[in-house]
């Protein structure tokens, strides 16, 4: 089942010693869901400074969470609980090869919304440069909401 939701995302990042830096993103999607599986969707405009890239979250498993960013920047960064992957982020002039350290994730997600929640540590050529989160909240869009959008 497909149905369009609005997401609010919470992304923190802490760089050493500095203050956390948060931004709040309030923005309409899609939301996939069947067998405890679900893709959520959406697509950045030039407030985030990458208009244009369609970003999904799809989780896989409470323990596992796959995030492909497509357009302009392109990566896929893979969340598994307790375990370091790595990834390509391409910026489209030149790439970078990044450990992703996943600390803990929380899945509360049902077919009519939720709650997604990834802690994580990225390193960049084996040092690490920032601990990161994403919180995202997901509300299913009313029928009339929809319909007058229309």
């Amino acid at each position: 089942m497909t149905q369009e939701v609005l997401i609010t995302l919470r992304g923190s990042q802490i760089n050493g010693d500095a203050a956390p830096e948060t931004v709040e993103l309030m923005t309409r999607g899609t939301m996939t869901g069947r067998n405890g599986k679900f893709a959520i969707s959406y697509v950045e405009t030039e407030l985030t400074g990458t208009r244009g890239v369609t970003n999904t979250f799809l989780i896989l498993n409470p323990r596992r969470v796959v995030l492909t960013r497509e357009g302009p920047v392109k990566s896929r960064m893979v969340f598994v609980a307790g375990v370091r992957e790595e990834s390509l982020y391409d910026l489209g002039f030149g790439s970078l090869l990044l450990g992703i350290f996943t600390r803990k994730i929380d899945v509360n997600l049902e077919e009519t919304g939720g709650r997604l929640f990834i802690d994580y540590t990225v390193e960049i050529e084996q040092s690490q440069t920032s601990r990161n989160t994403y919180e995202i909240l997901i509300e299913p869009v009313s029928k009339e909401a929809a319909h007058a959008k229309s």
